[in-house]
């Protein structure tokens, strides 16, 4: 008798609009349009020409922890070149 096929489960992905995100987040509309624009946060756009982004809250999340951290880094170097002069 074969074993039993094992299914995968799909964990359903929490996507939020610009606007949700803005509440979750804290993050302004236009920061959080300009990071799509630029590339720098990733977002799906669905509905064609006038519709709407869905962002993956926990992909963005991500992303927002590794911009942190490449801030904290630039300023520290800023600080060192700073107090070299």
């Amino acid at each position: 008798m074969p074993e039993k096929e094992k299914t995968k489960q799909v964990t359903p992905k929490q996507m939020f609009t610009i606007q949700e995100a803005v509440k979750h987040f804290g993050i302004s509309e236009y920061s959080i349009r300009m990071g799509i624009r630029q590339g720098i946060y990733p977002a799906i756009k669905i509905g064609g020409k006038r519709g709407k982004y869905l962002i993956d809250a926990e992909l963005f999340e991500s992303t927002l922890r590794i911009e942190a951290i490449r801030n904290i880094k630039e300023n520290r170097k800023g600080e060192q070149n700073h107090e070299k002069i």
